[in-house]
């Protein structure tokens, strides 16, 4: 598999991914998350600015960019995952915009836990005292509201986020992007244990989007694993 690549196709989108290794073609092979990405798709429009929070290898950025004619900004604090990302976008010649740092309710740093040593874990948490034996690296955080006032970042208008229950943080520092009429969907992928081990949990996270003006529904993303999709619109960010 080698230097090969891999086709996925989402609705009306597409895009196209590197597989040097065996668990990035399980990856793409068997996505999970179909459900969701099709409901995603279906929903974008294309002015639509699509913000990616833990978008390790790509999947959501690469297929939203194949949709949206705006750009696309995608945070993944995981050197090789970020890499990955990267290459992948590079693939596909999607706008794709690349911040190596996590989106926290703070700014400075934090440490990652590894919680598997390979190129695309979906694992890796900012969790404290997940497991005891896992490997950390320190990694750059931020607030988001004041990483688009800094950098002058275009405001989303759909935003997926992905932390590993570090779900209530990222919405925390987020606060003024959410309240916005025109980010009007958010879709957030719930850890249940890990946000109990952060002192949250799910209803926490949905109590913060049902603050910003959200409708939620709910996807089950992996059964028996406490992990679903919340997927919050506005109907006023209807055009």
């Amino acid at each position: 598999m080698a230097g090969d690549s891999y086709d996925v196709e989402i609705g009306r989108a597409s895009a196209r991914f590197g597989i040097p290794t065996r668990n990035e073609w399980t990856d793409f092979r068997t996505i999970e998350e179909r459900p969701v990405l099709d409901h995603l798709v279906s929903n974008l429009r294309d002015d639509d600015v699509f913000y990616d929070v833990g978008a390790n290898l790509g999947l959501y950025s690469c297929i939203a960019a194949d949709v949206v004619t705006g750009p696309v900004v995608a945070f993944e604090p995981h050197p090789d995952n970020a890499d990955r990302l990267e290459d992948n976008a590079a693939l596909n010649g999607a706008d794709v915009s690349t911040y190596r740092r996590a989106l926290a309710d703070s700014t400075g740093e934090a440490e990652l836990a590894l919680t598997l040593d390979k190129v695309g874990s979906a694992g890796h948490t900012l969790v404290s005292d997940w497991a005891a034996g896992d490997d950390r690296i320190t990694v750059p955080k931020v607030r988001g509201d004041e990483l688009i006032d800094r950098e002058g970042l275009p405001r989303p208008t759909v935003l997926k986020i992905d932390v590993e229950g570090a779900e209530r943080a990222v919405l925390d520092g987020l606060e003024s992007t959410l309240s916005r009429p025109d980010c009007r969907s958010v879709y957030c992928e719930t850890h249940a244990e890990r946000l109990e081990k952060e002192g949250s949990s799910v209803a926490d996270v949905r109590a913060a989007l049902e603050s910003h003006g959200f409708s939620l529904t709910e996807f089950s993303v992996r059964e028996g694993k406490g992990e679903s999709m919340l997927v919050g619109t506005k109907s006023s960010g209807a055009k």
